[in-house]
């Protein structure tokens, strides 16, 4: 499918109606860009799975050294979930630089200029979820460039300094969803890119008599992303209770074998690996594992 990035921003999978049922996502009606499109040297490739006005999930690619610039910035909130590789996560305000490994998640407040590096020896490959909106009157991405804090910068130039931010990280309960990993107006006011490795995740039991794990490493005011893990069955086939939110969602699938089961149309769908399902607000689904490991996919929510 050949797409411009504007063209899809903001309405994909292309309807001429209101998203209100359920679409999958695959290699069908997933559309490509590249950023920047106006030159390849430092650009990604880029699958869009979702964009609406109030969640928008794409994967972006990376090859061994390679890098985008200008650097890149929102008007909401944006998560990284790293699929591949390592990533290197640059502020080009602040001089902060974090590597994140595989399985880990980055949070980029909204408004903050941020640049993605591979240095390593493999393809990067992150999903990347921004709610509310992707762009909005910004001269998207060309209005970005100036001068980077990098080594040896011109400190006359630039005299921003950065203080430290401590704020300690520690095991939560469900009385932090919503404020996790840190509160969002808190985390857009000091414009801090926050790492959530593994052991930061806030973990949840959903469910009483059929417990699923779940795994967020974001839950603040305007998404939440995280992991849901089914496992196995044993004496009877394994699934969730049902699961509703009200509003809109995306499941992502990763490993084993998910299906989801939409309670109310009987639908079921199988979710395959790097494809999606995009769910409208307040459509009741359940989770179920009929493979003999445990199955893992993402989901990402809007506020």
């Amino acid at each position: 499918m050949a797409s411009k990035a504007k063209a899809i921003f903001g309405n994909h999978p292309y309807t001429d109606r209101a998203k209100d049922k359920p679409i999958y996502i695959d290699n069908s009606n997933i559309g490509n860009f590249i950023y920047p499109d106006f030159g390849l040297d430092y650009s990604d490739l880029n699958d869009m799975y979702v964009s609406t006005s109030d969640i928008t999930v794409c994967s972006m690619e990376i090859g061994p050294g390679g890098f985008f610039n200008p650097p890149d910035y929102h008007p909401g909130d944006e998560a990284y979930f790293v699929l591949e590789g390592t990533i290197t996560q640059f502020n080009p305000e602040t001089g902060a630089t974090i590597e994140v490994k595989k399985d880990e998640a980055l949070l980029i407040p909204k408004g903050t200029l941020h640049s993605a590096y591979n240095f390593g020896d493999e393809k990067v490959k992150v999903l990347a979820v921004i709610a509310p909106k992707i762009v909005e009157d910004q001269l998207f991405p060309t209005d970005t460039n100036g001068l980077k804090k990098i080594f040896n910068y011109d400190k006359k130039k630039l005299l921003h300094q950065t203080d430290a931010w401590d704020i300690p990280q520690w095991y939560g309960s469900v009385d932090q969803l919503g404020t996790w990993p840190v509160e969002g107006e808190l985390l857009r006011e000091k414009k801090v890119i926050y790492h959530i490795t593994e052991d930061k995740k806030l973990k949840v039991i959903n469910g009483d008599t059929r417990p699923i794990l779940m795994k967020y490493a974001v839950s603040n005011d305007f998404m939440d992303l995280g992991e849901y893990f089914v496992p196995a069955g044993g004496v009877v086939t394994r699934h969730s209770e049902l699961i509703e939110h009200p509003a809109e969602s995306f499941l992502f699938g990763m490993d084993g074998e998910m299906t989801v089961y939409l309670s109310e149309t009987r639908e079921t769908y199988i979710l395959k690996h790097y494809e999606g399902l995009f769910l409208p607000p307040n459509t009741k689904y359940q989770l179920v594992n009929y493979g003999s490991t445990v199955a893992r996919a993402l989901f990402a929510v809007a506020r």
